[in-house]
C-alpha cells in the first residue's frame, strides 16, 4: 500500500502560517517578477484564476480584497523540509516526489485503519508545520495520486481517501479526465484521446498490449498501476543530480551586455553553491539568453557551452568561463528577457579523474577559499563576500514587490511576538 500526502494551495498555504490575520482570506502566490498567479488559497480560487496576470487583477488588491505575495523559494523549501520531517514520524518509507508532494511506503501496515491513519497525518503535519494536506491510499502510486486528488477536491471525504474502502473504485475513475494520470502529459493525452481514451477508466481498461507498442513500457506500467499491480517502487534515496540550473527573468527588459554579464555572474555564484552544497562537480557549463516569447518582433534566443577540464564547482573559474559565454551568445539591438545557466555532467568532488595532459591545479587551496566565503555569507549574510563581476547595485534584479519575510531561515526576519496586556483600571 502507498500514501501520496499532496499540500494543499502549498505557497499560499506558507503565506499564512505567519499570518494568521489571513485566515479565511484570499491568498495568491505570484511568479518570480511578480509576472503571473502560480498558487491561490481556497478562497482566491472563487475569484481569481490561474496565470491570471498581476495587471489584471490589480484593483482587487487595491480594493483589500486579495491578498499577493511575491515568490518566497527560500520560505517554500524550508517548509516543505518540515512537513517531510513530520511525515517521516508516519513512516520509515519517505519518497519526496516534488516541493509539496510525498509519497509514503504503507507495507505492512495491516491491522491498521488507514483511513484513520491518514487523519493522523493530517493532523500532525497542520499542527506542527500549519501545511494542510491531503492523502491518497491505494495499492499504487499511481492510484494513490489519484486518490488524493479527489480527497482534495471533495470536502465531504474530509481529506482523507482510501481506494480500497470503495465499492467501486471504477466509477470514480470513470470520471476523472485521462490528463489526470500520473505521467500522462498534454501530447500523450491527446494521442490516447484520438484512439477514444477519455477518462481514466477507459485507460485501465485498454488493451496493455496495444498500448506498449504504441506509447512504450512506462505507459503499460501505468495502465498495471491502474489496475492495482504495483510497477513503480518506493524510492527513498533521492536519485543523484544530473543537473544544476540557475534561471532567472529580469525586472525589466535588458539591452546592456554590461547588465547580462552581471547577471549571468549572479546566477554562476549560484549554480556554484548549490554544486558546492551537494558536494558535486560540473564538466560542462552553459549559458543562454532570450527575449519575451510573448512578443511577435524582435525573436531571439541563444546559448553557448564549455567543458570543463577539470570538472569544478570553483566559482573564481566558472565566472570568467560564464562571461565569454555570455558574450558569445549575446546580439545587439535586442531586448532580453531572461538569462539561464546549465551546470552538467555532473560527478561527486572526490571522484574525478585526473588528465595527464592537463596542468596540474592546487584544489586544496582553491576548495579552502571558496569553502572560507561559503562561511562567511552564510553566518553574515548573502553575498557579504562576492565577486565585482556580480556588481554592487544591479538594476536588472527580479520584481518583487510584494515579497513576505523567510520567517524560518533568517534572524532578522524571525517573527516577533507581543504580548498584550489590558490596561489596569483606576
Amino acid at each position: 500500500m502507498f500514501a501520496l500526502v499532496d499540500c494543499n494551495s502549498f505557497f499560499a498555504s506558507c503565506e499564512k502560517v505567519f499570518r494568521p490575520d489571513l485566515e479565511g482570506q484570499p491568498v495568491a502566490v505570484l511568479s518570480n517578477n511578480d509576472g503571473c498567479v502560480v498558487a491561490r488559497s481556497p478562497e482566491a480560487k472563487q475569484i481569481v484564476k490561474m496565470q491570471a496576470t498581476l495587471f489584471s487583477i490589480k484593483d482587487l488588491v487595491e480594493r483589500g480584497e486579495l491578498h499577493v505575495f511575491s515568490s518566497n523559494p527560500v520560505l517554500y523549501k524550508d517548509m516543505s523540509r518540515r512537513v517531510i520531517e513530520t511525515l517521516q514520524h508516519f513512516s520509515p518509507e519517505v519518497e519526496q516526489y516534488s516541493i509539496d508532494e510525498a509519497f509514503l511506503g504503507l507495507q505492512g501496515f495491516v491491522n491498521r485503519d488507514l483511513t484513520d491513519y491518514g487523519q493522523q497525518m493530517r493532523t500532525t503535519v497542520q499542527q506542527w508545520t500549519g501545511i494542510p494536506v491531503s492523502v491518497g491510499i491505494a495499492k499504487t502510486k499511481t492510484l494513490a495520486k489519484l486518490a488524493a486528488q479527489v480527497a482534495k477536491r471533495n470536502p465531504d471525504i474530509e481529506g482523507v481517501l482510501d481506494f480500497e474502502t470503495l465499492e467501486d473504485i471504477d466509477a470514480v475513475l470513470a470520471v476523472i479526465d485521462i490528463g489526470e494520470v500520473w505521467g500522462i502529459g498534454k501530447n500523450l493525452r491527446a494521442k490516447l484521446n484520438a484512439l477514444g481514451i477519455k477518462q481514466v477508466l477507459d485507460l485501465k481498461q485498454a488493451n496493455e498490449k496495444l498500448i506498449k507498442k504504441k506509447f512504450g513500457i512506462l505507459t503499460r506500467r501505468t495502465v498495471m498501476e491502474l489496475r492495482g499491480v504495483p510497477c513503480f517502487p518506493m524510492e527513498p534515496v533521492a536519485a543523484p543530480k544530473t543537473m544544476r540550473i540557475v534561471s532567472r527573468s529580469f525586472g525589466h527588459l535588458v539591452t546592456e551586455l554590461s547588465d547580462i554579464k552581471e547577471a549571468v555572474a549572479t546566477y554562476t555564484t549560484r549554480c556554484a553553491e548549490k554544486l558546492r552544497d551537494d558536494g558535486l562537480v560540473a564538466r560542462q557549463f552553459a549559458v543562454s539568453m532570450r527575449t519575451s516569447y510573448y512578443r511577435e518582433q524582435n525573436q531571439y534566443a541563444a546559448a553557448r557551452s564549455v567543458e570543463l577540464d577539470p570538472p569544478t564547482n570553483d566559482t573564481a573559474v566558472l565566472i570568467p568561463m560564464a562571461m565569454q559565454l555570455a558574450e558569445a551568445a549575446f546580439k545587439p539591438g535586442y531586448e532580453y528577457l531572461k538569462a539561464k545557466v546549465i551546470a552538467t555532467e555532473l560527478s561527486p568532488a572526490g571522484a574525478v579523474q585526473g588528465n595527464l595532459f592537463s596542468a596540474p591545479v592546487n584544489t586544496e587551496k582553491r576548495d579552502r577559499l571558496m569553502a572560507t566565503i561559503d562561511g562567511l555569507n552564510r553566518k553574515l549574510q548573502p553575498d557579504a563576500v562576492k565577486f565585482g563581476a556580480m556588481g554592487l547595485n544591479p538594476s536588472w534584479q527580479m520584481r518583487s514587490e510584494y515579497f513576505s519575510q523567510r520567517y524560518t531561515t533568517h534572524w532578522d526576519e524571525i517573527p516577533t511576538v507581543r504580548i498584550w496586556q489590558p490596561k489596569q483600571s483606576r
